[in-house]
């Protein structure tokens, strides 16, 4: 008897899971359409001590990281890195990402020349921003 009791919750319990499914999958994406290729790229701004930040002080180390989901076996790849206010390049640099560790850093104190204001980092893939981060650049006191 507790048996055919335990089956049957069981089948209950499944046959409710069933009939939400896609409600919760339409609820989950609001009704549109997910891209997996959406979220292949990713930039993060850290500062010299290793933490992901908005704030950067000029002559503090600073660290952008780029990661790219689909690296598993690839040996490299091309990309560019752009810095600048809004839309603007002040300084783009051009390196190969080498993978194996997951994502792939570049650490350097920023030019002098590169203007104290809120600045954009931009991860270029063959010419198409990829991946972006704002951080405000300021005087250190």
């Amino acid at each position: 008897m507790l048996r055919k009791r335990s089956l049957c919750v069981v089948l209950m319990a499944v046959a409710l899971l069933t009939a939400t499914m896609p409600l919760a999958v339409e609820a989950a994406t609001a009704g549109g359409y997910s891209n997996p290729l959406d979220y292949r790229y990713a930039g993060v701004v850290e500062n010299g001590r290793g933490i992901p930040t908005h704030h950067v002080k000029k002559g503090e180390g600073i660290v952008f990281h780029f990661f790219d989901a689909f690296s598993q076996g690839r040996k490299s790849e091309p990309y560019q890195l752009c810095i600048g206010p809004g839309k603007t390049n002040v300084h783009c640099w051009k390196r190969t990402a080498r993978y194996g560790v997951g994502k792939v850093s570049f650490s350097f104190v920023l030019p002098p020349d590169v203007p104290l204001d809120a600045l954009t980092a931009r991860w270029l893939v063959a010419g198409r921003t990829v991946a972006s981060w704002q951080f405000f650049y300021v005087r250190s006191d």
